[in-house]
């Protein structure tokens, strides 16, 4: 009997429909102009941990300890300002205020940690909170178009994250497995 393969997920905060639409166009623009398309197959996200695998037995006891951490947590207002970039390759529109998403994913490493067994690989101990807008399929070529541009053009925004939420992997998409209010 083949073994089932665990599927992924991963936790982010999610903007409002009026921001995500903003990013969308943005990684649209990056796509047309620079033939990058991979961040077009997930919504716009602040990545809170990384993607792991787990067996789908443990998904209640994941659910349950990310509602732990929820009803602990207040919404916060989360100011975007300009872009970044990662090794030559992925551009971001830069969390100019992360210190409030950097206290949660510290509160959700620690909850995780206590509740299901991850491989070191997927533990997430340092991030930088973003929303990416071209990923690794940027060619270094391409970047060093593009970069120029998204380096001095102003983009400011700010939202209220009300929810966490978790993702799971289909096979082929991210779907919302479960979202998770925050406390105003």
């Amino acid at each position: 009997m083949a073994k089932t393969k665990a599927p992924l997920y991963f936790i982010a905060l999610v903007p409002d429909d009026e921001l995500e639409n903003q990013i969308r166009k943005l990684k649209e623009e990056v796509k047309e102009k620079y033939n990058s398309e991979k961040a077009l197959r997930l919504p716009a996200h602040i990545t809170l941990q990384i993607p792991f695998k787990m067996d789908e037995k443990n998904e209640d006891v994941v659910i349950e300890a990310l509602q732990e951490v929820a009803v602990k947590a207040d919404a916060l207002k989360l100011q975007l300002s300009g872009f970044g970039n990662f090794s030559g390759r992925v551009i971001y529109v830069n969390v100019s205020n992360p210190s409030p998403v950097l206290q949660l994913h510290k509160n959700i490493q620690e909850i995780l940690a206590s509740t299901i067994r991850m491989e070191d690989r997927e533990k997430s101990s340092d991030i930088h909170p973003h929303i990416t807008i071209a990923t690794r399929d940027l060619s270094r070529k391409e970047f060093k178009n593009a970069w120029p541009e998204y380096k001095k053009r102003d983009f400011n925004a700010s939202f209220m994250t009300e929810n966490l939420t978790l993702f799971k992997h289909n096979g082929k998409t991210w779907d919302v497995l479960k979202e998770f209010a925050l406390v105003d």
